[in-house]
């Protein structure tokens, strides 16, 4: 999300004549020439120290220039000197947004609206202090009533509209906003990268190519991209280099200089005369304490760690929904800590006198994640996991990633900022007391009573059209099948349908599972799939783990970037090997041939079945194990002064 940088504003309420020099001033101001903005404002100051229009200017040029450490307390003296000047309210905001507090800078939005209900630049400010504390539905009105008093058109105002509707899965509006957009300005790579990650979000393929071919072209290989990283992951042809790419530029673009480059915390000694600590204290960062698909897998991982050597923190940034999952979790831990209203700066504080060993960041650059504390540094370690399949572009915001063979090798290390860590078998985890219910009828779960199943429960930005003609293709070779999907929103089903019949496929025999508010009731249903399909090139996560602790085969494409390789590192770690193809060709010949082979595809099935209590992907006590060993072989290399690859 963006924070404004755009210019603070010098007017103001009516004033007596300027002299000279403050003319002059006023011309440099007018030009927004920066440096010489503020020499001139700081000659006037020399001589009057209170002078408030160049108090003003001087605020004015350093924040220009990105200087807001320095801006902050001359800014913060202006608008004491002028208590009922909104644009002095709206500056304060400025800076504050800039230095990543955010709940203080909406408090002078707010303020300066009191003032002048009508100014466009402090409601699309407003709009997007509330945008970088994830209050998207709330930013959305000040930024219509920015667009609409905005004399003109007001295209910042616009391009944080359509991200605040985006991050809100308000998919259709976004794209309405992106499309105008990228009409009006043919060259802004951001827009566009946003509008490829709308019509995924839709279903929209219509000029999908076209548009990923233009965005490479004009962002020189992601070279130049500055966007969110997190859909460049579902970007077909995007290199794990070049993920790397987009993900140093956000951090880059969206930290301050002066946090990312300050210095991190002193290296963990013990005190001298002090005898360590006999645990290592671990905490877990997510928003997603909850009935969500991380805090789904989580429960178990952190029950069964061995309260004899850890203690283990849980920092939840999220809404409290109430559910099982919810109170599970908070009871799991062994300190439980609500930060949603907290600050980042208030977050790392907190969980700096909290002693934290290690931190794992279980969000990374997905909605809701906080990196921004990261880059405060809250620990001596923090550790990459989970939630975000990818790195995070910079290496003061974490010093592990903790993956596994299979989805980053060893040879991938230099794509990361992080250094690697290996679980011996799939990094994720799952949640194995979970109990399935007997299945429903296929009457009740809404398929027809015959004829062979595929499923993939996925988001529809995993959906492309070179997956979605495999999938037609095996749907047009297994006569009577039907393909099994989550019910994605607003108009991605109807799209969905055209392009099965663009395939030739009869659009009933897609079929969308509605949601159900019962995890034991999804789980239940989808033991009815024959056969699951892995998307690619973002392969399915925690939906795989559910599809296979359901009992249903999948078939996965190993391909090149971790997201895309996370269903052969599923399939390896549940002993189904044969099920790992190397190439489209390959996944569409093993998937025709278990629906035509009914035995073969039984066996396997019975298989899977039968090694669910013992194979790697299902036995948590040996995954937690495995997890506290990479934990103490991290922190040990580090009271040694040590960082190298954990394989």
């Amino acid at each position: 999300m963006k924070s404004s940088r755009k210019k603070s504003q010098t007017g103001g309420a009516r004033r007596p004549p300027l002299d000279p020099e403050c003319i002059a001033l006023m011309r440099l101001v007018d030009a927004a020439r920066y440096a010489e903005v503020e020499s001139a404002a700081r000659r006037i100051l020399a001589g009057r120290p209170k002078q408030p229009l160049a108090l003003k200017a001087l605020g004015f040029a350093l924040i220009g220039q990105g200087r807001y450490d320095d801006a902050l307390p001359i800014v913060a003296f202006s608008l004491e000197r002028n208590p009922h000047d909104p644009e002095a309210h709206n500056n304060l905001g400025i800076v504050l947004s800039a230095l990543m507090r955010w709940d203080e800078s909406i408090k002078c939005f707010a303020r300066s609206i009191e003032i002048k209900p009508d100014d466009p630049e402090v409601l699309k400010n407003y709009g997007g202090a509330l945008s970088r504390m994830h209050r998207f539905d709330q930013a959305v009105p000040y930024f219509l009533k920015a667009i609409e008093v905005y004399p003109g058109d007001y295209l910042e105002a616009i391009e944080q509209l359509a991200n605040a509707l985006l991050s809100a899965n308000r998919n259709d509006e976004a794209w309405v906003c992106l499309n105008e957009l990228w009409k009006n300005d043919s060259s802004n790579t951001t827009v566009l990268s946003q509008l490829v990650w709308a019509s995924l979000k839709r279903c929209d393929w219509s000029d999908l190519q076209a548009r990923l071919l233009t965005l490479r072209a004009l962002t020189e290989d992601y070279r130049l991209l500055i966007d969110s990283p997190f859909p460049a992951l579902s970007f077909a042809g995007v290199t794990p280099e070049e993920q790397l790419r987009v993900a140093s530029n956000f951090a880059r673009w969206g930290f301050p200089a002066s946090v990312l480059d300050a210095p991190g915390l002193e290296s963990a000694v013990v005190s001298e005369g002090q005898p360590p600590r006999s645990r290592l204290r671990v905490g877990y960062l997510s928003a997603d304490f909850r009935t969500h698909a991380v805090g789904l897998i989580m429960p178990q991982v952190i029950e069964l760690h061995d309260r004899s050597h850890v203690e283990v923190f849980g920092y939840s940034m999220g809404v409290d929904d109430h559910s099982e999952t919810r109170k599970r979790l908070s009871a799991a831990f062994d300190h439980f800590v609500d930060l949603r209203d907290c600050s980042v700066a208030e977050m790392a504080r907190r969980m700096r006198s909290d002693a934290i060993d290690i931190l794992i960041d279980l969000h990374g650059w997905t909605t809701d994640g906080r990196p921004e504390a990261l880059a405060f540094r809250c620990a001596p370690l923090q550790v990459n996991w989970l939630g975000y399949a990818g790195t995070l572009g910079h290496p003061k915001l974490a010093d592990y990633l903790l993956g596994d063979p299979v989805v980053t090798p060893l040879a991938h290390q230099h794509c990361y900022t992080e250094t690697l860590a290996h679980l011996p078998n799939c990094y994720l985890p799952a949640d194995c007391t979970v109990t399935l219910g007997a299945r429903p009828s296929r009457r009740e779960a809404g398929l027809p009573e015959e004829g062979f199943v595929f499923s993939s429960f996925n988001n529809s930005y995993k959906f492309n059209p070179q997956v979605f003609d495999l999938w037609c293709q095996l749907l047009g070779e297994s006569r009577g099948s039907v393909l099994w999907l989550s019910q994605p929103g607003e108009s991605a089903p109807d799209r969905l349908r055209k392009e099965a019949e663009a395939r030739g496929v009869d659009p009933a025999r897609i079929i969308f599972a509605p949601r159900v508010d019962s995890r034991a009731d999804h789980l239940s249903r989808q033991q009815l799939a024959d056969l699951a399909l892995d998307p690619f090139p973002y392969n399915s996560h925690s939906s795989g783990v559910e599809i296979l602790w359901a009992g249903v085969p999948m078939v996965a494409l190993l391909g090149d970037t971790f997201p895309g390789r996370v269903g052969a590192s599923l399939l390896r770690a549940a002993g189904l090997d044969e099920l790992i193809a190397e190439s489209p060709d390959a996944y569409y010949r093993i998937a025709l041939d278990l629906a035509r082979n009914p035995q073969r595809l039984r066996q396997i099935r019975t298989r899977l079945d039968e090694n669910k209590r013992d194979c790697p992907l299902f036995d948590m006590p040996r995954f937690v194990r495995s997890l506290e060993e990479v934990y103490f072989r991290m922190w040990t290399d580090h009271l040694s002064g040590i960082r190298r690859a954990l394989v």
